[in-house]
C-alpha cells in the first residue's frame, strides 16, 4: 500500500426506496410528519409540485420526503436510509457493508419507524430507487486530499456526463462556494460521481467528532439511479433489497475504479511539472518527446485534460483521437501522468488515482 494512503474502506454510505401512495395514505402521513413538528415545506410551483421532508432528531439516519405534485395527482413517499447511522454509529465516515443480521436490525428498527408515520409496508415493500456506492480514502494528510481533488477537476470529463456544482437556490450545502471548493462532481441523468474532502464537510453541517478532526478523508460517492444499478450489478441483485445492499456493498470498489479509469487515461504517477518535464525531455525520439512536452505545457495551462487534448490537435493537425491514445500510451510507458502537480507544491510525488484505488 502506498504510504499516502493510511487505510481504505468501502460500502454502501445511503440508500433511497419510494413508492406511491393513494390521497388518503398522503394525507394520514402528512398529518403523522406535522406532529413531529421538524418539517421542511418545499414548494417549487408548476408541474414539479411541493414536497415535504421530516427531519426527526429522534430517528437520525432516517429522511422522510412526501411528493405532492400540482396537476397530476400522484402522491409519493421517499426513505432515504443512512444504514450506519440508524444501527447506532457514531462515525459519520463509516459506510455499510451488507451482513445478514446488521440487515434484520436496520429493517426491525426502519419498520418500527414507518409504522408510527402510517407509511404503508416496510423498507423491504418498497423499491430502492437510489443507492450510494461509496469509497473512502484516508490520507496522511491534508495535503494529499486537496491535491487529488485538483487532479479530478483537471481529469476527462465522461461522454454524456458533465460537471455539475453547488447552486446557492438549490440548498444541497449550507457554504455553496466553500462546497464547491472542496468537491468535484459529474453528473448524467441516472447516475453522478461525488468526490470530497469528508471532513470539510462534516465540519460545515456540524457533525465532526473531535476524534477525525485533523483526520484527511477523501470520499468518491458513486449515486445510481435504479437504472444505473442495473447496469453496475447483476440482474438477480435487484429482486431483493436486501441482495442489492450485499452486492452494491461488495462491488463498490469496482464501481468506483471502473469511473477513475474512464476518467484517468494515464496510470503514470502525477510528477510536479518541472520534473514531469525533465523526464519527458529524456526521450530520445524528438517527434515522440515534443508532442509529451506540449501536452504537459497545455494540461498545466489550461482547466482540464479535455480542454489540453483540444489544443494538442488544433496545435498538431494530423493528432486525432487515436494518435491521442498513443501519446497517453507514451505517458504510460514513461509512468508519468501528464497531470502533473504544481512546482511549488510541498509534494514531490503521488500515485495515480486508479493505483490508489487499485491497491
Amino acid at each position: 500500500m502506498s504510504e499516502i494512503l493510511m487505510d481504505f474502506q468501502a460500502g454502501v454510505h445511503t440508500y433511497e426506496i419510494s413508492q406511491p401512495l393513494t390521497k388518503k395514505q398522503f394525507k394520514t402521513i402528512y398529518g403523522q410528519m406535522c406532529a413531529r413538528d421538524r418539517l421542511i415545506h418545499n414548494k417549487k410551483g408548476g408541474d414539479s409540485g411541493e414536497s415535504y421532508v421530516l427531519l426527526d432528531e429522534e430517528m437520525p439516519g432516517i429522511t422522510i420526503t412526501l411528493y405532492r405534485p400540482q396537476k397530476r395527482q400522484i402522491y409519493r413517499v421517499s426513505v432515504k436510509i443512512e444504514p450506519c447511522q440508524v444501527l447506532g454509529s457514531d462515525d459519520p465516515t463509516e459506510l455499510y457493508q451488507y451482513s445478514w443480521k446488521s440487515y434484520e436490525k436496520l429493517q426491525k428498527r426502519c419498520n418500527r419507524y414507518l409504522e408510527e408515520l402510517c407509511v404503508p409496508g416496510g423498507i423491504d415493500d418498497m423499491q430502492i430507487c437510489r443507492c450510494d456506492l461509496t469509497c473512502n480514502l484516508f490520507l496522511d494528510s491534508q495535503e494529499y486530499v486537496d491535491e487529488y481533488l485538483r487532479i479530478l477537476k483537471k481529469s476527462h470529463l465522461i461522454p454524456k456526463y458533465r460537471v455539475d456544482i453547488f447552486k446557492c437556490n438549490e440548498k444541497k450545502a449550507k457554504n455553496p462556494q466553500q462546497a464547491n471548493q472542496h468537491s468535484h462532481c459529474i453528473r448524467c441523468k441516472q447516475a453522478s460521481l461525488l468526490c470530497y474532502d469528508k471532513i470539510d464537510q462534516l465540519k460545515m453541517i456540524g457533525r465532526c467528532p473531535e476524534k477525525l478532526e485533523d483526520a484527511a478523508i477523501l470520499r468518491l460517492e458513486a449515486q445510481l439511479s435504479r437504472p444505473a444499478l442495473k447496469r453496475a450489478l447483476s440482474s438477480q441483485a435487484l429482486w431483493y433489497n436486501s441482495t442489492l445492499l450485499k452486492e452494491a456493498s461488495g462491488e463498490a470498489t469496482n464501481v468506483i475504479q471502473g469511473y477513475l479509469n474512464k476518467m484517468f487515461p494515464c496510470d503514470g504517477i502525477h510528477l510536479r511539472y518541472e520534473d514531469a518535464v525533465s523526464a519527458v525531455s529524456k526521450i530520445k525520439k524528438k517527434a515522440q518527446q515534443e508532442r509529451m512536452l506540449y501536452l504537459l505545457k497545455k494540461v498545466s495551462d489550461t482547466a482540464t485534460l479535455d480542454s489540453a487534448a483540444q489544443k494538442v490537435k488544433d496545435y498538431y493537425t494530423d493528432v486525432n483521437d487515436k494518435k491521442l491514445k498513443k501519446i497517453y500510451a507514451k505517458f504510460n510507458k514513461q509512468n508519468i501522468n501528464p497531470i502533473t502537480l504544481q512546482n511549488s507544491s510541498h509534494i514531490e510525488n503521488i500515485p495515480s488515482f486508479n493505483a490508489l484505488v487499485r491497491e
